[in-house]
């Protein structure tokens, strides 16, 4: 473990983190006049309230973002996403994952995650040490304690949901220290020890007014609540002791208690500034903070429009929307319609839950406002090839609405049909969208495709009061409550921007209903995967086939002036080039290996975790 718990020196490290915030310190001169920025001391960063606030914005990256890794995350590993192999940044890792081939030598083609966080973790435990005699006074230094205290606790928590029990190292280690085979902790351990942190960052934080961006009591009280959710559920909590389940509500009714309410909308809980109202924690972004290479709007943009998209929805999770009146479209087998739905395959996208429109972008789409290199239009998202073939796209079969009609330019479309344009080698992306369906949740639609310069509009939010609503319906499942379950379920179905019919099923029909309201509203939020992992619930629904569009056909014959499509007609089916995902290969795979260097390392103090 010395590559993760040794720097060369404490004063290089003060150094080199210093270095990356000149600019948020550069007001207070007369500071800089006598502490040359290439020079600072490790007195002036632990002794003075600025330099030592930016020190904790540093450890505050070791919050692992929902994107991560791969500006994909662990959506694709899940039934509700696929990763596209040309362009995800960790796509060997996601093979390995899905062949069911991960192992303590590949784990880091997937995350590193243990190395990253056990940085962090030093970062925390350093600051403890160093400000044990710290002249800040108390009124500035305390809630920085208190930021500290919580961040410690989220990155243990990272790493125990990932790995199970992990070492829990509360000092930092330097060169000539004797040994550094530390052995591991058991989960239980690791829980009570971040529960201990939570509380500590609590009282801490307790009175200090809640600015954007930064941790709160409440976001202290979150976190708490998330960690005895997980503590509480099946893959921690094989007796099903209902003590833990107790406790799990205890703590999250404290944060129902704590103020929020669900935004009025859904529309724009993802965009600038962070909806304060139901946001717990979340954080924005600027030119130059925001996720690696161009952000959200690079890596999730449709490929139609030239981008490299990172994932896309599989018709798993398309299904998963209901229509209107409350009914799914499709029995539980996905192929099967539900006569009592209404449900029209090749209707697909009329009267479903309004969540559905904002969430998933599908063929005809829109029309949604694109900026694009030169090109600014309105735009439908287009999948499909044309009905009526021509590759010289002459009349009768091209658009006839060529002309946008908010400001009289040409749309920028591909003519008739995206495939054949894409053959022509017009379009060299768009036909690798392997569904035909891509996520609008997070996009920023009003901001260009990829800028350096534009301040994009998308926000980050790391907890917010639906998950712990949601969170309580859970508890009082387990707990054998489903009155009290239904009417949380119901609470976020209620919003009203969605305003659908109220669930009322019980047993395992209730189940269902909860994991598919959570899944379609936390989506690409960092929940589904360990979600399932929790719940020991992999096997039916991550070793599935890749499910979605296998042909969407547009026929333009009898369009009119001011039509924007013509007749769309739909195939579904297994995505055949898509993945292929084997069987669940057991319930070793319900934690990650922990990494073979890692292990080597600690000179095999380090056990590996069941099964690897």
């Amino acid at each position: 473990m010395k590559n993760i718990l040794l720097d060369k020196t404490i004063k290089k490290v003060t150094v080199i983190i210093l270095a990356g915030v000149i600019t948020s310190v550069s007001c207070n001169r007369d500071l800089l006049n006598k502490t040359p920025l290439d020079a600072i001391s490790e007195d002036a960063v632990f002794n003075d309230a600025t330099f030592l606030q930016n020190y904790v914005y540093n450890v505050y990256n070791g919050i692992k973002p929902p994107w991560s890794p791969g500006s994909g995350g662990y959506e694709t590993l899940t039934d509700i996403a696929v990763s596209q192999p040309e362009t995800h940044d960790r796509a060997g890792g996601i093979r390995n994952y899905t062949d069911g081939i991960i192992t303590p030598d590949n784990i880091t083609s997937l995350t590193n995650v243990w190395n990253d966080e056990y940085g962090y973790i030093r970062k925390a435990n350093i600051f403890f040490e160093k400000t044990e005699t710290s002249t800040i006074p108390e009124d500035k230094l305390n809630p920085m304690k208190g930021e500290v205290h919580f961040l410690r606790a989220w990155m243990y928590f990272e790493l125990i949901r990932t790995y199970g029990g992990v070492p829990l190292i509360t000092q930092s280690f330097k060169l000539n220290d004797e040994s550094f085979d530390v052995p591991r902790n058991s989960f239980a351990d690791c829980v009570t020890f971040i529960l201990q942190e939570c509380d500590n960052a609590i009282g801490f934080l307790d009175g200090v007014p809640v600015n954007e961006g930064k941790i709160s009591k409440n976001a202290a009280l979150a976190l708490k609540a998330r960690v005895l959710l997980y503590a509480a559920s099946p893959l921690n909590n094989p007796a099903n002791d209902r003590a833990k389940w107790e406790a799990a509500e205890t703590a999250t009714k404290a944060v129902l208690d704590a103020g929020y309410t669900l935004h009025e909308s859904t529309d724009d809980l993802f965009t600038k500034p962070l909806k304060n109202d139901e946001t717990i924690f979340g954080k924005s972004y600027t030119p130059s903070t925001r996720i690696p290479d161009w952000g959200y709007n690079y890596d999730y943009w449709p490929s139609g429009f030239d981008a490299r998209q990172r994932l896309m929805p599989t018709q798993t999770f398309v299904n998963m929307f209901q229509m209107a009146n409350g009914q799914y479209t499709y029995q539980a087998d996905g192929v099967t319609v539900n006569a009592a739905s209404g449900y029209d395959p090749q209707k697909p996208n009329e009267n479903r839950d309004p969540r559905y429109y904002t969430s998933v972008l599908y063929p005809g789409g829109g029309p949604v406002y694109i900026q694009d290199g030169s090109k600014t239009t309105h735009r439908l998202y287009e999948y499909w090839e044309d009905a009526n073939p021509n590759p010289d796209n002459v009349a009768p079969y091209a658009n006839p609405n060529k002309v946008d009609p908010e400001n009289g330019q040409t749309l920028f479309d591909f003519g008739r049909d995206s495939k054949t344009y894409w053959v022509k080698g017009l379009t060299p992306f768009h036909w690798r969208v392997q569904t035909g369906y891509t996520f609008r949740k997070l996009m920023d639609f009003d901001g260009p495709r990829a800028s350096y310069d534009f301040n994009y509009n998308q926000v980050t939010v790391f907890m917010r009061l639906t998950e712990f609503i949601l969170n309580y319906a859970e508890i009082q499942i387990a707990l054998g409550d489903e009155d009290k379950a239904r009417q949380y379920i119901n609470m976020v179905r209620s919003r009203p921007s969605t305003n659908m019919p109220p669930i009322t099923s019980s047993g395992a029909n209730l189940v269902r209903d909860y994991r598919n309201e959570r899944a379609i509203e936390l989506h690409l939020e960092d929940h589904r995967f360990f979600d399932i992992m929790r719940w020991k619930a992999a096997p039916g629904m991550v070793d599935i086939p890749i499910r979605g569009l296998t042909s969407v056909k547009m026929d333009w014959t009898g369009a009119q002036a001011g039509d924007l499509i013509g007749k769309l007609s739909y195939t579904y089916g297994v995505i055949e080039e898509a993945e292929k995902r084997v069987p669940w290969p057991g319930d070793h795979y319900y934690l990650f290996p922990i990494p073979n260097d890692e292990i080597r390392r600690s000179n095999n103090a380090l056990q590996q975790n069941p099964g690897y």
